[in-house]
C-alpha cells in the first residue's frame, strides 16, 4: 500500500513538460521568431549565397546581392515604362484639349473703316455654333471642314468672304478671323444699299469704304415692282462684268440700265470715249475679253466712235 501510493504522489515528476501548464514560462516574441522562422508545409527557395546558385533565383523568396540587383533593375526599369506611359497619355490629352474649340472670340482680320460691332460678332458667332451643332466632331480643328464652314456661313452671311480658326490663349478657345469681302458697286434700291463684289456676290453689309461705282437705273420701270432689276442675278453680273474688265486692265467708272429694258447695261470704261452695251443673258467673261479686244483695235486704228454694242456673240457693232 505504501509503495503504491509513493507511486502516484511521484507521478508528477514524470509529466512531460508540454502538459505542465503553470510550471513553464511563456515564450516571448524573440523566441517565436526564431522558432518560426521556417514555417510548417512551406519551401523556401533561392540562397541569400553568391557562391550557391539555384533554380529561378530571381523570383526565388531568399535573393543573393547580384539576384537582388537584377530584382531593382527590373522594377526600375518597369516603373520607367509606366511613367512614360503616363508622360504619353497626358500628353495625348494636352493635345486634344488644345485642339478643341468650346469658346472663340470675332473679330475683322483686315483693317478697315467699318470695326465690327458687337451685333456682328453675336450674328456670326451663332452662324459658327449652328455649323457645329451640326458637327460637334468638327470641334476638333483636326477634323474641321473649313471649306463646308465657310460655305455654310456665307450662306447665312454672304458678306463673308474668306474664314479661318486659330488656337487661342487658353484650352478650348479659338479666334475667328474673318476676312469681309470688298465691294466694287453699290446700288441704292427699295430703301437699302446692296453691294457687289468682283465675283459676283451680292450682299448688304460692308466693312470698306463706300465704292465710287454706282449702278444708275434710268429704265423708269418701278423698282418694287420690277424683280429682274433687283435680283442677284442681274447684280452678279454686274459684278463680274466689273472684276473681269480689270483683268482686262479696263476700269468701269459707270454702269447704268438703258431706259425700258432690264436685260441690259451700259457701262463707260475710264480713258475710253465710247460707251458700251451689254447683255445680262450673254456671259459677262466673254462680253469683257470683247472689251479688251475693240478697245486695242480702236487704239490701233483711231477709229472714233460714240459707243460699240457687243451684245452679239462674235460680233461688234460701233456708231
Amino acid at each position: 500500500m505504501p509503495k503504491f501510493f509513493s507511486k502516484s504522489s511521484d507521478s508528477s515528476k514524470n509529466t512531460p513538460p508540454r502538459r505542465r501548464g503553470g510550471e513553464t514560462e511563456r515564450p516571448t516574441s524573440s523566441n517565436l521568431s526564431e522558432r518560426y522562422s521556417f514555417i510548417r508545409n512551406r519551401t523556401l527557395t533561392g540562397s541569400s549565397s553568391a557562391q550557391v546558385a539555384s533554380t529561378n533565383e530571381l523570383n526565388a523568396e531568399l535573393r543573393s546581392p547580384r539576384a537582388h540587383v537584377h530584382h531593382l533593375t527590373k522594377l526600375r526599369r518597369r516603373l520607367l515604362v509606366y511613367f512614360v506611359g503616363a508622360l504619353a497619355a497626358a500628353a495625348a490629352l494636352y493635345m486634344i484639349l488644345s485642339q478643341l474649340v468650346a469658346t472663340y472670340a470675332v473679330h475683322i482680320a483686315v483693317t478697315t473703316p467699318n470695326q465690327l460691332t458687337q451685333a456682328d460678332a453675336s450674328t456670326y458667332e451663332q452662324a459658327i455654333d449652328s455649323y457645329y451643332a451640326a458637327r460637334p466632331a468638327e470641334r476638333l480643328r483636326t477634323l474641321l471642314n473649313s471649306d463646308a464652314l465657310l460655305r455654310h456661313v456665307q450662306a447665312l452671311q454672304p458678306e463673308i468672304k474668306a474664314i479661318s480658326i486659330e488656337p487661342s490663349g487658353g484650352f478650348g478657345q479659338a479666334t475667328v478671323e474673318i476676312t469681309p469681302r470688298e465691294p466694287l458697286a453699290r446700288w441704292s434700291i427699295a430703301g437699302s444699299t446692296q453691294y457687289v463684289d468682283a465675283s459676283g456676290v451680292v450682299f448688304d453689309r460692308n466693312f470698306y469704304s463706300e465704292p465710287t461705282l454706282k449702278i444708275t437705273d434710268n429704265s423708269g420701270i418701278p423698282s418694287t415692282n420690277n424683280q429682274a432689276v433687283t435680283s442677284q442675278r442681274f447684280l452678279g453680273f454686274v459684278g463680274r462684268v466689273i472684276g473681269l474688265a480689270k483683268e482686262q486692265r479696263l476700269m468701269i467708272t459707270r454702269i447704268t440700265i438703258p431706259s425700258q429694258t432690264t436685260r441690259q447695261i451700259t457701262a463707260y470704261v475710264r480713258g475710253v470715249r465710247p460707251y458700251f452695251k451689254l447683255s445680262v443673258d450673254r456671259s459677262a467673261g466673254e462680253q469683257a475679253e470683247d472689251m479688251g479686244r475693240v478697245v486695242k483695235w480702236l487704239r490701233t486704228t483711231g477709229t472714233q466712235a460714240r459707243y460699240v454694242d457687243i451684245r452679239v456673240e462674235g460680233k461688234a457693232f460701233y456708231r
